[in-house]
């Protein structure tokens, strides 16, 4: 049966472990780095991925382009989270890039640092003795790694790297369970998104029979909130717009909101996925405001719409029913900026059915 667009075989996905395995087996120093703004996914797999490689003896560092929300700095290792403004300079044999489906999502600073490195997909002069490689479950990943191992047919980059743990007998240990469960209960929202499959159960049951006490990941990550974001919480909600004739609705955040409830961007995790519990419409929007003035939006569809097409218009992406972009315009203006793309893009669609 062929698979579809972007999606790999089963055997496929083997062949590029054991590919990549080879070099994290003769690697002694490896980079490991999220993306920004990282979520569960994101550093649940680095966590995994520095338990799983200190424990075979190897000499790893973590990256982070932004601080990790508070929601996850219970995960093991947590505390190896590393947020710099230069890069050591000795390189590693290995760069890790989990759950990264574009470059430029692992933020300008270190972007900038890798390519001046000889890493990535912009640099003129590739470094000597370094791969990178790039390991995600986005459909649409530009490939931008030495190697990429891309199955969007995992939930969550997690089962993939569960998958990679699997094939090259790596220690499963309770820490690095612990993380990989994270992924999954997150990326899949619960278990409740649509990506949720027999699969999925399945590696949460190993996990749990391996020590994850999933009653503890649960509480930690979703219900832990902390007075201030409460208040957050409430202020976003509080700022909702709806636009029923088009079938969305928005919600957004300041700077100044985060510096009256003495929080940061990091604390609206979680935010976007309450609005989408709101029906009666496709999809919502959390625009939030960075701390230079531009843009970030967290979109959810609510019903069949396919957020992560209408997040390629900006440049952005993510999953059909949870994406995010970036909107070049200020918290004023950017309602205005979605409204007008939003109508575009429903034309077009409308076109495309005719």
């Amino acid at each position: 049966m062929t698979e579809p667009a972007g999606y790999i075989t089963v055997e496929e996905r083997t062949r590029l472990i054991r590919q990549i395995g080879r070099f994290l087996a003769a690697a002694k120093r490896f980079w490991v780095f999220c993306h920004e703004n990282p979520d569960g996914d994101t550093l649940g797999c680095s966590l995994a991925a520095y338990a799983g490689l200190t424990a075979a003896g190897k000499s790893v560092r973590v990256f982070t382009p932004n601080t990790a929300p508070r929601m996850y700095q219970f995960l093991p290792h947590a505390e190896q989270l590393t947020l710099v403004e230069r890069f050591p300079t000795e390189m590693p044999q290995v760069v890790l890039v989990l759950d990264n489906a574009a470059f430029d999502r692992l933020g300008p600073v270190y972007c900038a640092q890798l390519t001046a490195l000889g890493l990535g997909p912009l640099t003129q002069h590739k470094a000597s003795g370094t791969v990178l490689i790039n390991i995600d479950h986005h459909l649409g990943n530009t490939m931008y790694g030495d190697y990429n191992l891309v199955d969007p047919s995992c939930c969550a980059c997690g089962e993939l790297l569960y998958y990679a743990f699997k094939e090259l007998d790596l220690p499963l240990t309770l820490d690095v369970a612990i993380n990989l469960y994270a992924t999954i209960l997150t990326d899949t929202g619960k278990f409740s998104y649509a990506n949720t499959n027999f699969n999925t159960f399945a590696i949460a049951g190993e996990l749990i029979q391996l020590g994850v006490d999933p009653y503890d990941v649960v509480n930690r990550v979703y219900n832990r909130r902390t007075p201030q974001q409460i208040e957050l919480l409430a202020r976003i909600l509080g700022t909702i717009e709806s636009h029923a004739d088009a079938g969305y609705f928005t919600c957004y955040v300041t700077q100044a909101m985060l510096k009256g409830t003495d929080c940061d961007l990091s604390d609206t995790e979680g935010a976007v996925d309450i609005m989408k519990t709101v029906g009666g419409y496709d999809c919502c929007f959390l625009l939030k405001e960075e701390a230079d003035g531009k843009v970030k939006v967290s979109a959810r569809a609510i019903n069949d719409f396919d957020v992560r097409s209408f997040a390629k218009r900006f440049g952005g992406g993510g999953h059909p029913a949870a994406s995010g972009f970036r909107i070049e315009a200020s918290i004023t203006d950017a309602p205005q900026v979605l409204s007008a793309a939003l109508l575009q893009h429903r034309a077009a669609l409308a076109s495309e059915s005719h």
